[in-house]
């Protein structure tokens, strides 16, 4: 059996003043992450990727998960195979934002905030 290739990705680099933080929002610095980590490269390059959040984040908006996410969770078809291939490490408050965020991208639900 081949070894996994493993990414870890901090979701918090990138982000100006992200120490101070306790909510992620917004499209735009979804899509922003999404350059600045390279997803599409990562995609392609490893077989999982594990995304910690920092403990201080307390709220994850689906607007933001979807500017970063959405177009990982539709290429991988479905959750079970999206959540294989993206680890999240959180804490418990964020599992059901996750959660709404990768329903919301199967939906191709655009929320506008």
């Amino acid at each position: 059996m081949k070894d996994k290739k493993t990414k870890k990705i901090n979701l918090l680099d990138g982000i100006p003043n992200s120490k101070s933080l306790f909510a992620i929002s917004g499209r735009d610095l979804g899509f922003k992450q999404r350059k600045f980590h390279k997803l599409d490269e990562l995609e392609d390059n490893y077989d999982e990727i594990e995304i910690a959040i920092d403990n201080n984040i307390i709220f994850l908006s689906s607007s933001f998960f979807l500017g970063m996410f959405g177009e990982s969770v539709r290429k991988c078809g479905n959750k079970e195979n999206f959540i294989q291939k993206f680890i999240f490490k959180s804490n418990n408050q964020l599992k059901s934002n996750i959660e709404d965020g990768i329903n919301d991208a199967l939906k191709n639900i655009n929320p506008l905030v």
